[in-house]
């Protein structure tokens, strides 16, 4: 069986084929996985590809929006986030699921309930959190990107399709809340300081980023990429081989893949 990760610049940085190859070996099974750049004009030529040779993939960015169009079928979290992380490939086609959503609300969701959040970023990553706090019935909502014009686009569209209240607020500005969200490549401390928890999707080329480290200095819990990683590839591998992987395993092998063994 054959698996991968699409996306720009992942080869050899990418912590996903370490992973998941160490998690297949503790299952006994039989596999490989790779990391695979991809560009945008080159995403149909490696969809048809992927058909007939792979059994499935994981999305990274910027392809989680654009390999909608790719899809032949897609879970309800796809469909609401408009955005997919996880494709399952069954009799040649493609079925699509976000990973990064129930990820995000497994981890965080009983921090969100009730709660003032802001979110970090309007990409895909930014569209799982959005809904994984909407699912999570969070009080009050806060988008912030350095593109307005994005994050009101997606503040407009959720808001509409959920019927919740999503503030945008601007750049650089972050009002007080709760809980604060992560989902840029972007990791400046300045950007957010939640009282109770902050998540950060980045995990490249550390997990100790500077929010992380700010935040645990001030007392705060942090959910950070790899704990998101992990969660978000064990239940991909799930949705693959209908099993359930060991987490630990797959932990420690992302923090060696990094160097950061010590923090286990």
């Amino acid at each position: 069986m054959y698996f991968a990760v699409v996306g720009s610049k992942v080869r050899g940085k990418s912590a996903s084929p370490a992973m998941h190859m160490a998690s297949f070996r503790r299952l006994g099974i039989e596999a490989e996985y790779w990391a695979l750049d991809v560009p945008r004009d080159g995403l149909s030529c490696f969809v048809q590809l992927a058909r007939f040779n792979l059994q499935g993939f994981n999305v990274t960015m910027p392809h989680k929006e654009e390999m909608l169009k790719f899809l032949d079928a897609a879970s309800p979290e796809v469909r609401a986030v408009g955005a997919v992380n996880t494709v399952k490939i069954e009799r040649n086609l493609l079925v699509g699921y976000n990973t990064d959503a129930t990820a995000v609300y497994r981890l965080a969701g009983s921090h969100m309930k009730g709660a003032r959040v802001l979110i970090i970023g309007a990409g895909g990553a930014a569209r799982a959190a959005l809904f994984a706090v909407v699912k999570a019935e969070a009080g009050e909502i806060y988008l912030m990107n350095r593109s307005r014009e994005r994050a009101e686009a997606l503040a407009a569209e959720f808001g509409g399709r959920f019927g919740r209240s999503i503030e945008v607020v601007n750049w650089g500005h972050p009002p007080e809340v709760d809980v604060a969200i992560n989902a840029t490549p972007v990791h400046d401390q300045t950007l957010a300081a939640p009282r109770s928890l902050l998540v950060d999707f980045v995990y490249i080329p550390t997990p100790r980023t500077k929010m992380v480290e700010a935040a645990e200095r001030a007392g705060v819990k942090a959910i950070d990429g790899v704990e998101l990683l992990v969660e978000q590839g064990a239940q991909a591998e799930e949705i693959w081989l209908g099993v359930e992987p060991d987490r630990s395993v797959m932990r420690r092998t992302v923090l060696k893949f990094l160097g950061y063994e010590h923090l286990r």
